[in-house]
């Protein structure tokens, strides 16, 4: 126990301790990553010559590795509350809207978990050569989905079989068979100990098994992501109502499963009309670029599961 604190210590300043000198191990603490090589002794001038020359090397081949930096736009359904996004799943505006339609205004008045806008969050992502290397000739920027319920991954064994051998990756799925138009995907993104429950997350575990979550993702395996808030729209304004208490109070409802209609609101009538479908998704765009046209619009990489 004193040796593995002697390291953390050492890590949190840059240094290291014992046999993780010469292994050149990575670590990590509060949240950033360290990378530690060998003790080679001096070199000859010769040897930093080619050192210098085989660094220009490795940094040419690292721009032209196969896991790519890319920036997209991730959404997710929520309720007035504010809480860290890390360990949670998050989805494309496709995949949010179905899920609004299936599982929270179909219960209104309440809404499901009190679901009552949608935000937006402008994702920088780049995970480890191990994910693009990692299933043989599919060479996928995502790795696969991993489900997150409370802060929590719920895929059993997903330490072993997955962060240990990939990294804290951005995982991806899509969707098939909705009536959603366009991208239907899912997304993963785990951070501090996210094999724990929300309430038992150690220090030491947050510690030992930080996340993905960093400044500038660049493909280390505790630094494959960043997000910054991209704005929200409320399902009120999206949906075309003006006093949500009053709604409820005079019987009205959003969507009624039974009927595939609102109650005094048609704007979620027909739940598998892939043509209404898309000018609900449509019209969360409009809405998006009307509150915040500063932003820019960025394309959806594709999801490879």
């Amino acid at each position: 126990m004193r040796s593995a604190l002697l390291s953390l210590v050492a890590l949190a300043s840059g240094g290291c301790t014992g046999t993780d000198c010469s292994a050149g191990a990575y670590g990590a603490a509060a949240g950033g990553n360290y990378r530690r090589t060998p003790n080679k002794g001096k070199l000859s001038l010769e040897e930093v010559s080619n050192t210098a020359e085989e660094t220009e090397d490795t940094e040419e081949v690292a721009k032209t590795s196969g896991a790519k930096t890319l920036t997209f736009y991730m959404y997710r359904a929520q309720n007035q509350e504010s809480y860290p996004i890390e360990n949670n799943n998050l989805a494309t505006l496709s995949g949010v809207m179905w899920y609004v339609h299936n599982e929270v205004v179909r219960m209104s008045c309440p809404r499901h978990y009190n679901i009552n806008r949608i935000l937006r969050f402008k994702v920088t992502m780049h995970n480890p050569e191990e994910v693009y290397n990692g299933w043989g000739d599919k060479h996928p920027q995502f790795g696969p989905f991993l489900a997150f319920d409370h802060g929590q991954c719920t895929v059993p064994n997903a330490t072993t079989n997955y962060f240990d051998k990939y990294g804290y990756y951005v995982g991806c799925q899509t969707q098939h068979g909705k009536s959603y138009p366009g991208n239907v995907y899912w997304y993963s993104l785990p951070g501090p100990c996210p094999a724990e429950k929300l309430e038992e997350k150690s220090w030491w575990c947050k510690v030992t098994h930080p996340g993905g979550q960093c400044g500038q993702p660049d493909g280390g395996s505790s630094c494959t992501w960043h997000v910054d808030s991209a704005g929200e729209i409320s399902l009120n304004e999206l949906s075309g109502i003006a006093d949500y208490d009053k709604f409820c109070s005079e019987h009205k409802r959003e969507f009624v499963v039974e009927s595939d209609k609102g109650v005094g609101l048609d704007f979620w009538n027909g739940l598998n009309d892939a043509a209404q479908n898309e000018k609900r998704v449509e019209a969360a765009k409009k809405l998006f670029l009307t509150k915040y046209p500063e932003q820019e619009d960025l394309a959806t990489p594709p999801c490879e599961w």
